[in-house]
């Protein structure tokens, strides 16, 4: 692992430009880069629905950057930070695997620059301030029945997703715990463009309602410059490297599930100035991540991908197939068959923005020749570009097919065009068009409490904003059964900061639990050197 001041020096970063966490990390001074054109292409990665492993997008988005500059194009791997629940729940470590690796693992994996914990304590003193002016005796005339912020921690605790605070003796409300990942300062942070926006956005930020139903915003709770000052450090991208010393911009974690699912538009903006390529990791499937980077980061098209890499694995394409997990290794083309019908769905997707795009085969050291083949042949015969990713093993030594195919995509012209026009659309059409042109349903239940938030919002200051769709990962229409294509929109939430509605489908929660085994039984320390962050 080389000192990380040798890495800032491969995109013309001087010392002047960092503050250094020891000699592999550091945090990056981004407004000294303020007047600075862009350069480079932006390379955005996404996926079919994956199984529970996932389906590599983050170690083929390492892959993918690392031999890009193995071949002589400058390029900055742009990444979210990985979050303790998952960490220590079932996916355990963030930072890729095999030969795509970012370094250091466990620093990054764990607490990092400390940027989470700055995040949660901002969280969570909006939620105290709340708390302490009803015990003053409410001069806010705070209605306790409509107090919409929650607080957070970046821990899988499903025993913290409804409790009762006592504020004092005779004034006792209900609370809701979220996870970090989900809360509204980390979109807030992740989609600021510099401190002077990240106060803007926190100032108008709703927390609560009075008792004439009017919104209280964070600006009333007068402590908007204690939060500008607990995410100083924080709303600063922080510079790692790869395995094979590849610039790596990893900031914020917003998960994609149940928020936008995208790094901080200041790395993105930030690797657009310093390098040729930028390659970015939208979370999830592509009808979560990426439908939400084009309709919510790329909201104002400032951030247009120049290339979509579509990542699949034999696995995840026999699941969507119907092939049981435990029997994902068996070969079984007639699910692989079943599961082109899935890929095709995620093809279309991307096809509705009218993006350059090619499909990544992910391969693993279990897929069968007749497996890769038969998956080809589908590709070939349907026209669509793909290549064959053998990173996780090979690293820098893969073949470079994959990589010049992204380069010559990301260089022809494309004509990119957004789904929604969300200026002049009612927010309920917004949630219609993304049922339709993303999920492929007509087949969309609205519950009454949602239809009565919709109808309110819709004549209020804030229908312009995009939707955010919050949903189950495993399906497309975010139901735990494949075949069921009803969208069941449960309820609605306004993120005032972040500008977006949370539409909550099905039974999302936005604080998970903890698997039976999860990842936290095997960590240990030996030798002083934290292990099994697998």
């Amino acid at each position: 692992m080389k000192d990380i001041r040798n890495i800032a020096k491969k995109i013309n970063l001087a010392t002047d430009d960092l503050i250094l966490y020891g000699e592999n990390i550091a945090k990056i001074k981004y407004n000294n880069f303020d007047q600075m054109n862009r350069k480079g292409k932006l390379i955005l990665v996404t996926s079919i629905n994956p199984t529970k492993a996932g389906e590599g997008k983050t170690t083929s988005a390492i892959g993918i950057a690392d031999k890009l500059n193995n071949l002589g194009h400058q390029t900055i791997l742009a990444l979210r930070e990985p979050s303790l629940g998952p960490v220590l729940g079932l996916k355990g470590s963030a930072t890729g695997g095999g030969e795509c690796v970012l370094l250091p693992e466990n620093e990054i994996n764990l607490h990092f620059t400390g940027d989470f914990y700055a995040i949660t304590s901002a969280n969570n003193l909006v939620s105290a301030m709340i708390d302490n002016f009803l015990y003053w005796d409410n001069p806010l005339q705070i209605d306790i029945n409509k107090i919409v912020w929650q607080r957070c921690l970046d821990l899988n605790d499903r025993a913290l997703r409804e409790v009762e605070i006592a504020i004092k003796k005779d004034l006792v409300r209900r609370e809701k715990f979220q996870i970090t990942a989900a809360s509204e300062i980390m979109a807030i942070l992740s989609l600021s463009k510099n401190l002077t926006d990240l106060r803007q956005r926190l100032d108008q930020t709703i927390v609560a309602y009075n008792i004439n139903n009017e919104p209280i915003y964070i600006k009333d709770l007068k402590i908007t410059g204690s939060l500008l000052a607990l995410l100083k450090d924080a709303i600063l991208p922080n510079l790692v490297q790869t395995k094979y010393e590849t610039p790596a911009l990893i900031h914020c974690g917003p998960f994609a599930n149940i928020s936008h699912g995208t790094n901080s538009v200041i790395a993105t903006e930030l690797g657009l100035k310093l390098s040729d390529y930028v390659v970015c990791e939208a979370g999830f499937g592509s009808d979560l991540g990426f439908e939400k980077f084009n309709d919510i980061v790329n909201s104002h098209q400032e951030f247009t991908p120049d290339c979509t890499v579509l990542v699949v694995t034999i696995k995840a394409l026999k699941l969507n197939g119907d092939l049981p997990e435990e029997k994902l290794d068996t070969l079984d083309l007639a699910s692989l068959a079943k599961g082109l019908n899935h890929l095709e769905h995620h093809i279309n997707i991307i096809k509705n923005y009218h993006l350059n795009f090619l499909v990544c085969i992910n391969q693993f050291a279990t897929d069968l020749p007749v497996e890769i083949k038969f998956l080809t042949d589908w590709l070939e015969k349907n026209k669509i570009e793909y290549g064959i990713n053998n990173t996780y093993h090979l690293g820098i030594k893969d073949q470079p097919d994959l990589a010049n195919k992204i380069i010559k995509l990301a260089n022809q012209p494309q004509h990119y065009t957004p789904i929604i026009d969300f200026n002049h659309t009612l927010i309920n059409e917004k949630i219609d068009i993304i049922c339709q042109k993303i999920y492929a349903t007509n087949n969309i239940e609205y519950s009454p409490a949602a239809l009565t938030k919709i109808k309110h919002y819709n004549i209020s200051e804030f229908n312009h904003f995009p939707v955010c769709m919050a949903k189950n990962h495993q399906t497309i229409w975010g139901n735990a059964d494949r075949h069921d294509n009803k969208v069941i929109i449960r309820d609605l939430k306004l993120n005032s900061g972040a500008q977006y509605f949370i539409v909550y489908l099905s039974k999302i929660i936005t604080l998970p639990g903890l698997n039976k085994n999860p990842n936290a039984f095997a960590i240990d320390v030996q030798d002083n050197t934290i292990i099994n962050i697998k």
